[in-house]
């Protein structure tokens, strides 16, 4: 078997995905790919620069280790480029992998990404800042704001479900309009959390059962309505209730959306803190190469 040539971003800022990286780069040489540069990422690192320097080297793949935060940021810089991007899946909830069928193990992920073929998936965008998995307006930005690391080595992808806990005491619920620029309907709601998904999962679970990442449209949808009760209930149901369709009522889809709420509210993306409302969001169709 032909071998091939890849580049190597992996964030060693995070000890996990440290921890991870002899077994990535051993995974690599196992399964026929040969790393001519590992770029480890620390907290000081730019990111677009690294990028931007691997732009310029133009390699036919590049693999990206890390949680959904690290891929999200990377394939942000990416968008747009024929360059083909395998993801090695280090994170605590790991959406994007599961949303593109990807295996969670590293070695079957490695696998995975040598002998799969590139595809075009979708990418959600709010402004010129895009996002693989979901937007998260209300309390999964709180909760982005205020999980410690301390919190997540200790507990795991369970730290959110803490932190949610601790923030819901002091959470006050939000009018939000939702506005489909395309069909010009208006959606009013209040509630403590809205989600715009574009990919097929959300803290590891999945958001609907006919969900995809290529099919040009984003999902939005609210988890309860105004009091904390009605949150905590419809949050037990998307862990554990049977998963619905998109066509279900409490979803609206979209390609392009405004968002309008009326108090200022934190905007996440994958995980990372990035907006305040109002905001635009859109998708982006067929906007980066994934080799899996």
């Amino acid at each position: 078997m032909k071998r091939i040539k890849a580049e190597l971003i992996i964030n060693t800022g995070s000890r996990r995905s440290k921890a991870a990286m002899p077994l990535v780069v051993a995974a690599c040489a196992h399964h026929g790919i040969d790393l001519v540069k590992v770029i480890k990422l620390k907290k000081d690192t730019s990111l677009r620069r690294v990028i931007a320097d691997i732009k310029k080297r133009s390699p036919e793949l590049v693999l990206v280790g890390g949680g959904d935060g690290t891929i999200s940021d990377a394939v942000d810089h990416f968008a747009g480029s024929p360059i083909q991007i395998g993801v090695v899946p280090l994170g605590t909830t790991n959406n994007f992998a599961r949303s593109l069928g990807m295996p969670l193990e590293i070695e079957d992920a490695v696998a995975a990404i040598r002998n799969g073929k590139a595809s075009s998936v979708d990418l959600g965008k709010i402004n010129d800042d895009y996002f693989v998995n979901v937007a998260g307006i209300g309390i999964s930005a709180q909760i982005a704001k205020n999980v410690t690391n301390k919190r997540k080595k200790r507990f795991g992808r369970f730290a959110y479900a803490l932190t949610g806990v601790l923030q819901l005491f002091k959470h006050k619920a939000f009018l939000v309009t939702i506005e489909d620029k395309d069909s010009e309907l208006q959606l009013h709601l209040e509630t403590h959390q809205v989600i715009v998904a574009n990919g097929r999962y959300h803290a590891g679970k999945q958001i609907a059962m006919d969900a995809k990442i290529d099919n040009r449209e984003l999902i939005i949808f609210a988890l309860g309505g105004r009091s904390k009760l009605s949150f905590i209930l419809a949050t037990i149901d998307f862990y554990f209730g049977k998963r619905k369709k998109i066509q279900h009522a409490s979803y609206l889809t979209g390609r392009s959306i405004n968002l309008y709420t009326n108090t200022p509210q934190l905007v996440e993306l994958d995980g990372e803190v990035k907006f305040t409302t109002p905001i635009p969001v859109e998708v982006t169709p067929k906007a980066v190469r994934i080799r899996h």
